[in-house]
C-alpha cells in the first residue's frame, strides 16, 4: 500500500488531468446519484479527522500571531483576488466566474498539510487555519457572490451551512471522535487516508466531468482563458503570502505552513458546491484549480525539501 500511496501522491495532478480529459472524451462515465460526490468528500475528511493530530493543534496557542496572518492572508489575498479574476475575464459568463470564486472562498485542501510537512513548514499552524475557515467560509461564500449578474448564482446562507454540516463538520466531528474513542486507529488510518483521498478526488471528479459534458462542450473554447485565470489565482496568493510572512519577520517554518494555508483550497468542495448550487459549467473552474493547486504545491514542497538537504549537507 506505500509504494501505492507514494505513487498517486507523486502523480495525482497529472491523473485528475487524465481523468478529466479522459472522461470527457469517453462515450460511458459513471451514472451516479448527485449526492455521491458529497458523500465521497466526506468520508475523505472523516479519515482526515481521525489521523489528525490533535496534540500539535493544541500548542497552536504560542503562534497567535502567525494564525491571525495566515487566516487574515486567506480572506483578503485569496478572496479578493478571486473575485478580481472573476470579474476581470468572466464577468460576461456569471457560471464560469462563479466557479473562480468559489475557488477562492473555500477551506483549506487537506494537501495543504501534506505539503507543508514535506516542505518542513509548520503543520499545525495548516490544521488549526483550515479549522476557522470551515467556521468563516459558509458566511463570506454567498457575499462573494452578490455581484454577479445571473438569477441562476445565487447561494444562501442557510444552504451553504447546510452543506458544510453534512460534507466537512459532521465528518470531522466524527473522526476526531472516533480517534478519542480508539486512540490506536491513529495509526492505522493514515495510509488508508492518503490512498481513499487519492481515489476519492479522482471519482469526484469522473463524477463531476461526466455530468457535466454538455456544458463543458458549449463553452470548450473558453478553457484556454480559464486555465491562465486559475493559474494566476493559484500561485499569486502562494508567493504575496510567503513573501509577506517573510517581510513581518516570521519564522521560515511558519512562513511556508502560511504559503500553503493561503494558497491552497479546497476546490473539491468547491467543485461540488458548484454543481450542487450553481451548475455543471461552474464546477470545471475548480476542477482545473486543483488541477494546478495540487502541481504547484508539489513544486514548492519539493523545492523546500531540496533546500532543506542541501542545508543540512552544508552544516554537516
Amino acid at each position: 500500500m506505500n509504494q501505492l500511496n507514494e505513487f498517486l501522491s507523486r502523480k495525482l495532478p497529472l491523473l485528475i488531468l487524465l481523468m478529466a480529459i479522459g472522461t470527457y472524451v469517453s462515450p460511458y462515465h459513471l451514472n451516479v446519484p448527485s449526492s455521491v460526490p458529497s458523500l465521497l468528500l466526506g468520508v475523505v475528511i472523516f479519515f482526515t479527522g481521525l489521523s489528525m493530530n490533535v496534540n500539535a493543534i493544541k500548542q497552536i496557542h504560542t503562534k497567535k500571531r502567525e494564525l491571525f496572518l495566515a487566516t487574515l492572508l486567506k480572506w483578503t489575498l485569496t478572496v479578493f483576488l478571486s473575485i478580481g479574476l472573476a470579474y476581470a475575464f468572466f464577468s460576461h459568463k456569471p457560471d464560469l466566474a462563479a466557479g473562480i470564486i468559489l475557488s477562492g472562498v473555500v477551506p483549506s485542501a487537506t494537501a495543504a498539510t501534506l505539503y507543508t510537512f514535506l516542505a518542513g513548514g509548520t503543520t499545525p499552524l495548516v490544521i488549526s487555519a483550515s479549522l476557522v475557515d470551515i467556521f468563516i467560509s459558509p458566511i463570506v461564500t454567498p457575499l462573494s457572490m452578490m455581484g454577479l449578474s445571473s438569477q441562476e448564482v445565487s447561494i444562501s446562507i442557510w444552504s451553504l451551512l447546510q452543506s458544510f454540516f453534512f460534507i466537512v463538520l459532521l465528518p470531522l466531528g466524527a473522526g476526531l471522535l472516533v480517534q478519542r474513542m480508539i486512540p490506536t486507529l491513529v495509526t492505522h488510518s493514515k495510509s488508508v487516508t492518503k490512498l481513499g483521498s487519492s481515489v476519492a478526488l479522482l471519482l469526484i471528479i469522473h463524477t463531476l466531468v461526466g455530468s457535466g459534458k454538455d456544458a463543458i462542450s458549449s463553452e470548450i473554447g473558453s478553457m484556454p482563458l480559464l486555465a491562465a485565470v486559475t493559474f494566476v489565482q493559484v500561485i499569486g496568493p502562494m508567493l504575496l503570502a510567503y513573501y509577506i510572512a517573510k517581510i513581518l519577520n516570521v519564522q521560515e517554518a511558519d512562513a511556508r505552513a502560511i504559503l500553503f494555508q493561503v494558497g491552497l483550497c479546497n476546490t473539491a468542495l468547491a467543485a461540488i458546491l458548484a454543481f450542487e448550487f450553481i451548475s455543471e459549467l461552474a464546477a470545471i473552474a475548480p476542477i482545473v484549480n486543483m488541477i494546478f493547486n495540487l502541481s504547484l504545491g508539489a513544486l514548492f514542497a519539493n523545492h523546500f525539501a531540496k533546500k532543506e538537504e542541501r542545508e543540512a549537507t552544508l552544516a554537516s
